[in-house]
This record gives C-alpha cells, structure tokens and sequence, in this order.
C-alpha cells in the first residue's frame, strides 16, 4: 500500500514538472503576430475600356462598316422601288409576270443580305470585347507584378441596385435579384486602384507595338480602317 501511495506521487510530480517546462517555453515563446493583408488592386472596367486606344480603333473600324451598311442597304431599297414602280406600268401578261419573280426574288435577297449584315456587326463587336478583355487582363497581370499585389479584381462595390416597374418585363424582385448575383465585392481592404495606370500602360504598349489593325493584323503605315 505504502509502494503504491509512492508510485502515484511520484506520477504526479513529473506530470507537474511536464507541464511547468511546456509553459515556461511557451511564455518564452514571441507571441504571433498576425501578417498584414496583401494589398489589393481594383479596376474599374468602363472606365479602363473608354479610355483605351484599342477600343476607340475597335469603335471607329465598326461604326465604318455601319455607315458601308446603311449606304448600301437605301441602295437596294431605291433599286427595289424602282423595281416596283416600272412593275405598276406593266399590263397584266408575260413579261409583268417575269419582272414581279424578279422582285420577289430581290426582296428576298435584301432581306438574306441584310441578316449578314447584322450578324457581320455582332461578329466584330464581338471581337472588339473579346480583344479588348484580353488585353486587359494580360496589362492587369503585368501591373499586379510590378506593383507587389496579391490580386486584382473587378471593383463593383459601388454599384447600386436599380429596379422599374415595368408592364411586360421581370417583376422588381427578381431584378435586384438578378443584379446581386452578378455582383462580387461587398468589401476590400487595403485596395490600390488601378485604372489609370492600366490605361497608361495598355496605350503605350499599344503605341510603341507594330502598327496593327484592331483585330490583330498587320496594316501598312498610313492605311485607313
């Protein structure tokens, strides 16, 4: 019995000393210090795409096309309406009947020609944002680098939520729904914006790069879009 009483006693004792050293060392020990957050770019995506050089290209070689369209299109309308009067002045037999297939058959190519058209200006509008996004996110890789940041990001923290009543469309709620869920960013610290910088530099790239169309090809000094 007395062997046993000296056994647990001396169990204790060490488990006490154990736990002595482990606090002493942990009182020795430099408490930590939480590391300060990577600081954080921000772009503003209009406003970093107004102000681009490649953009206002992109612009001008679009709105081109546009205006070959709508010169070419009040072309074909005249010649259809002069179409369709000499066709009044015919009396009724053969050849009335052969010039009104020939109407027919232009209308329906106005209208086939007219469908390429619009799909010829979403195509290129299409490249535009498409070129343009590139670019960005390529110049904002660069800048991140150069500027020490852990991330860049798309600053939507200051867009409010808008909604109308309207007769046909989606109901109020579902559109502050929709719009929310398109939204990011709630709060950023220790943010660093970068519009500006990303301008500057994605237009001097531009400048001091080969001269180039806006969808990337070469295009001979002094040419016209």
């Amino acid at each position: 019995m007395k062997t046993h009483s000296i056994a647990t006693f001396g169990l204790g004792a060490a488990v006490a000393i154990a736990g002595f050293l482990a606090g002493s060392a942990d009182a020795r020990r430099s408490p930590a210090v939480p590391s300060a957050p990577a600081p954080i770019g921000v772009v503003n995506l209009a406003t970093v795409f107004d102000k681009l050089d490649a953009s206002a290209e992109w612009d001008l070689r679009i709105k081109t096309l546009e205006a070959r369209a709508t010169e070419e299109a009040a072309k074909r309308r005249s010649d259809l309406e002069a179409m369709g009067k000499a066709l009044e002045a015919l009396g009724e037999g053969p050849e009335k009947e052969r010039k009104l297939d020939e109407y027919r058959l232009q209308q329906i190519q106005n209208e086939q020609w007219a469908g390429f058209k619009e799909i010829e200006v979403d195509r290129e509008l299409s490249l535009k944002w498409k070129s343009i996004y590139g670019s960005v996110r390529e110049g904002a890789q660069r800048l991140a680098q150069s500027e020490n940041l852990a991330l860049v990001i798309v600053d939507d923290s200051g867009v409010e939520i808008r909604t109308q009543r309207t007769q046909s469309g989606p109901k109020q709620a579902a559109q502050a729904q929709a719009q929310i869920m398109q939204l990011r960013v709630l709060y950023a610290a220790r943010t660093v914006d970068l519009p500006e910088k990303l301008i500057v530099q994605l237009n001097n790239a531009r400048s001091l790069a080969p001269s180039t169309n806006p969808s990337g090809s070469a295009t001979p000094a002094g040419s016209k879009p």
